[in-house]
């Protein structure tokens, strides 16, 4: 008799039994693909932000590189720079000492001074 009832009423009302399951069924599906999505998400979140780090750890070996480059273009600047100012002095004593010795000539030796510059330039020397 119960059973007759139920049946009576399922039959009578299949339509909003139906309507009910069925959103029930489309609930449980939303559920899921939200949970999905959200995982989805966070998996795509962690994914970035290990990428961010990445690109972070990348980005401080190349400014401690270019510090080091830098740092190695200072320091053969500087060798360059003490080397030229040697070279420079060098110079300067090496153009003293043959002026002096140009000035000796002329006072002691003008002969040998003529025959210097003669060879030196290519021109011949006319009293």
């Amino acid at each position: 008799m119960i059973k007759k009832k139920i049946l009576e009423v399922v039959i009578k009302n299949w339509k909003a039994i139906l309507i009910v399951l069925l959103l029930a069924v489309i609930a449980l599906k939303n559920s899921r693909d939200y949970k999905l999505m959200k995982t989805a998400y966070e998996t795509q979140t962690d994914s970035h932000k290990a990428q961010i780090e990445g690109l972070k750890e990348i980005h401080k070996q190349e400014i401690q590189e270019k510090q080091r480059l830098m740092e190695s273009h200072i320091e053969a600047i500087a060798a360059i720079e003490e080397e030229y100012e040697d070279t420079l002095q060098q110079l300067e004593k090496t153009r003293e000492k043959k002026n002096n010795e140009y000035k000796r000539k002329f006072r002691h030796d003008k002969q040998t001074l003529i025959k210097d510059i003669e060879t030196k330039f290519g021109i011949e020397y006319a009293p």
